[in-house]
């Protein structure tokens, strides 16, 4: 039942505690400590965690690392508050969507964006943000409802009555995520996330905060202040003296191509390379600019400006370029500081064309955390057209404009949702030939769509954001001197606003410091920021994606337009549900639910039991199994509802049960009418799980570290299994190598095989029922893995710590197998240590190999062949049928 409910061995106190306690309830005293332990917590997490396929890396060939542990804490912590059952769906499930949702209810929606997530380089991204969606759909239809509706992805199901039709119905609901089939190949957390901030962090964001919202505020008082002395300077005809052939000030680069150069003219030092994505120092090709020299792109080759044009979030800046489009390019990058189209998710910003259209971006991980807008017009081709991208530094939308000739173009803001920096940080350069954090590059980029048979010139780069006359100054020098030559009462409202932003800009130094003093302040937020841990987690996009039925599965092939339902065949959805992910998860845990219920104490019975009341845990339907127990199933799915949805009033109700508490001992009549206990008339016999056997290893030496929660640990491991995907193991030290088995790092591409050895899954997708196999390579595991080495070298200074050798070897024994030893079992076991020492009492080199195996040593004034001999016997009572079978 420990193991059962805690997934640890009961220790020798605990056992003759309860041998001892002779009242009428001691075994439901032992029940209830079990149910009220923090590792009950665990243990149940643990079954959740296949379902959930939680793992510590993404997955695919990259399978980089990425930590969700404070999720896997949500849901310890969940379990043991005993949460109720269809509260803990419904959080999982939509959370985010609640009403004011807390932070730990959108963090439990990361239960849905714990599938693989691809960073491959040549991936389809389309291809692969299709696939999470279905692998939410599929975990949600087989982990909850025991439903096989990945079946019907590709054609209707062949055996139960769930159609394609409503398959993609259901699929609708998980086809809202504003994410990246294509995750970023750095250590990124993919977005949408949630920042976790630690309680030190959360104050000094805070109190930044609160420094950047006054010192807007004294920018704006300045504004505010300065509005007198403005309608004064317009009034005065002040502003004619505004000279429309000065650039404006902020001019940090400014390239023309007339000489035929590529550098900085502003600084000859900052020299610009042609570069393709796989080479350098290509040779540039000039053609007819807009006056003089243009440099003309040929689509795969780009202009890196180097140093030039690195910006942060928080600093304003503005980039100007003259571009002539020939008439069949419609997508193509203009201008960008990143690297690639997709494989940083866009980090940085960019000027593209789209469609005809002009993209702006602004991005830390598109399209979730980042600026997205796109122009409501064409961009006119063959002909010469100036593009100004100005940016005010405010990580907003509204401070990212475009100028077409000088005039600001109408936009639609698509997303509006940046909230990290848009550098690069130090783990992104992990390609080779990609370059350190980039500058400023023209006509293409790496791995992307560049502007083929365009022709580029006069690029300015500015370190401030240009006000509309800023614009005209570089623009249209005859617009501009049009404009100042009216007299005061011929301005318009919006030149007049105009008018005011240049002199502010230009003629008020308090505006200027102010604006300075705001920009150091908002960097100390923004690098404050960028350190803060992340998880991803679901969010709604504001206009729902379109969803169709894929024909045949296939990601491109769209057919008949569909809308978020449930298969009717199931439970019809009601109409009084909305049709979201909040509907689903209160239809999902509707009292009227047919499966929910049943589908959750059947995997609670099997977790116990070694089998379901379905054995098909995974599929309630025509070609599951057929309940052993019908009424028994219905019976408790009912209980389970009437209890508010208790689970721990559950797992209460099953091990009182006398079906729970009867022997294992079996007859040989009975053996043969029902080898696999269907009928329930013995108790269960199972073999403990690969976890459950390391934590009884590590608990009877007592080398474990029961500490709960937290991020995953690296215990041993051989060398060079990660090389696979050209990863580094690095063994942890200490403590942490004594973690329970539940917290060991689970990389998906290589599992760890003192677990993986024993049947655990890989965790690409829902797990509800492991298989469980008898192989050789079980045994070496246990005969030879450096923990179970180590736990026996303790367990072996142990013995010697003991009166006798008979007591030693007894006292081991009941720690590992939770009974009292036969005398024919110790018999053998005494004569084995015999034999052993004096083998290693002639044989040093063997005696080195049990001693030195893991970290921990033993004391120098020990007998070490003793310890040695000792330690096999540990080994020997490890291994055997005592240890790892739960009876």
């Amino acid at each position: 039942m420990s193991f059962d409910l805690t997934g640890l061995p009961p220790s020798l106190e605990e056992i003759d505690a309860f041998l001892n306690d002779d009242s009428p309830d001691a075994y439901e005293k032992q029940v209830d400590r079990l149910l009220a332990s923090l590792h009950y917590g665990e243990q149940m997490t643990l079954d959740w965690m296949d379902l959930s396929r939680y793992a510590d890396t993404h997955g695919y060939t990259v399978d980089r690392y990425r930590d969700v542990s404070p999720w896997r804490d949500w849901v310890i912590k969940s379990f043991n508050e005993n949460m109720p059952y269809d509260e803990f769906i419904r959080w999982q499930i939509a959370g985010d969507m609640m009403q004011n949702a807390s932070k730990e209810q959108i963090l439990a929606t990361t239960f849905n964006r714990l599938h693989p997530q691809n960073g491959e380089g040549g991936i389809i991204d389309e291809e692969f943000r299709s696939e999470y969606a279905a692998d939410r759909t599929n975990t949600v239809s087989e982990g909850l409802m025991g439903l096989t509706m990945a079946c019907a992805k590709c054609h209707d199901h062949k055996y139960d009555p769930i159609s394609q039709k409503n398959y993609y119905e259901m699929y609708s609901f998980f086809n809202n995520v504003n994410e990246s089939g294509q995750i970023s190949f750095d250590f990124s957390m993919p977005a949408p996330n949630l920042q976790l901030p630690t309680e030190e962090q959360d104050k000094f964001l805070t109190y930044v905060n609160g420094l950047v919202a006054e010192k807007e505020k004294v920018v704006q008082r300045i504004v505010d202040d300065e509005k007198t002395q403005v309608e004064k300077w317009i009034a005065s005809s002040g502003y004619q003296k505004i000279n429309p052939q000065k650039p404006p000030d902020g001019l940090v680069a400014k390239l023309d191509f007339n000489s035929k150069q590529i550098h900085n003219q502003l600084n000859p030092s900052q020299k610009g390379i042609m570069r393709q994505q796989y080479g350098e120092n290509h040779k540039a090709t000039f053609a007819d600019g807009f006056d003089g020299d243009g440099l003309k792109m040929d689509g795969d080759t780009w202009l890196h400006l180097e140093k030039v044009g690195r910006f942060q979030r928080h600093q304003p800046f503005s980039i100007g370029i003259r571009i002539w489009v020939p008439k069949e390019l419609e997508t193509g990058v203009v201008f960008h500081k990143g690297v690639g189209a997709k494989l940083y998710n866009f980090r940085g910003y960019h000027l593209a064309l789209k469609d005809n259209k002009v993209e702006l971006v602004l991005a830390h991980l598109h399209p979730a955390n980042a600026i997205i807008k796109k122009s409501l017009n064409d961009i006119p081709k063959e002909k010469w057209v100036h593009l100004t991208m100005t940016y005010d530094g405010s990580s907003k939308a509204s401070g990212l404009k475009v100028f077409l000739d000088g005039k600001e173009l109408e936009t639609e803001t698509q997303v509006d949702n940046l909230y990290k920096d848009i550098l690069f940080n130090d783990k992104a350069f992990a390609v080779a030939g990609v370059p350190a954090d980039p500058g400023l590059q023209i006509g293409a980029r790496w791995r992307g769509k560049g502007i083929g048979g365009a022709i580029v010139d006069d690029i300015l780069v500015f370190g401030k954001e240009l006000n509309p006359i800023e614009v005209l100054q570089i623009v249209d020098n005859k617009a501009l001197q049009n404009l100042l030559a009216k007299i005061p009462e011929k301005l318009s409202p919006t030149e007049k606003k105009w008018l005011g932003e240049y002199y502010a800009s230009n003629n008020s130094s308090e505006y200027r410091n102010s604006l300075a003093d705001l920009e150091k302040t908002k960097k100390a937020l923004v690098d404050s920021m960028d350190r803060v841990q992340e998880i991803m987690v679901m969010q709604e996009m504001h206009e729902p994606r379109e969803t169709f039925i894929l024909e045949r599965g296939q990601y491109d092939t769209y057919g008949e337009q569909v809308f978020p339902n449930t298969p009717e065949k199931i439970f019809a959805y009601p109409d009084s549900l909305p049709k979201n992910r909040l509907g689903l998860a209160q239809w999902i845990t509707s009292e009227n639910h047919p499966l929910t219920a049943r589908v959750a104490v059947n995997r609670y019975w099997q977790n116990i039991f070694g089998t379901g009341i379905v054995k098909t845990t995974e599929d309630f339907g025509n070609q599951g199994e057929l309940p052993s127990h019908p009424e028994l199933l219905d019976w408790l799915a009912t209980k389970f509802m009437e209890s508010g949805w208790d689970v721990k009033s559950l797992h209460k109700l099953i091990v009182m049960s006398s079906t729970y508490r009867q022997s294992s001992k079996s007859s040989e009549e009975l053996m043969n009418r029902d080898p696999e206990n269907r009928l329930l008339a013995r108790g269960s016999t199972k073999r403990l799980t690969g976890e459950m056997l390391r934590n009884n290893a590590l608990a009877a030496s007592g080398l474990l570290n029961r500490k709960i929660g937290g991020k995953s640990v690296r215990p041993y491991q051989p060398k060079g299994l990660w090389k696979i995907n050209g990863a580094i193991y690095q063994e942890d030290e200490g403590e942490k190598l004594y973690r329970r088995s539940m917290y060991t790092i689970w990389k998906r591409s290589v599992p760890h095989p003192t677990i993986a050895t024993f049947d655990a899954p890989d965790r690409s997708y829902c797990t509800v029922r492991r298989q469980e196999t008898n192989t050789p390579l079980q045994a070496l595991v246990l005969l030879n893995d450096p923990t179970y080495v180590e736990a026996a070298r303790v367990l072996g200074k142990n013995m010697t710590e003991s009166n006798t050798l008979d007591e030693g070897i007894s006292k081991i024994f009941r720690q590992l197998t939770g009974r009292t030893i036969h005398k024919k079992e110790l018999d053998v076991l005494l004569n084995l240590q015999i034999e052993e020492y004096e083998k290693f009492k002639h044989n040093m080199p063997k005696t080195e190999g049990w001693l030195n195996t893991g970290e921990f040593r033993i004391a120098n004034n020990l007998d070490k062949a003793l310890v040695a001999a000792n330690a096999v016997v540990a080994s020997t009572i490890i291994n055997a049928d005592a240890t790892i079978t739960k009876r």
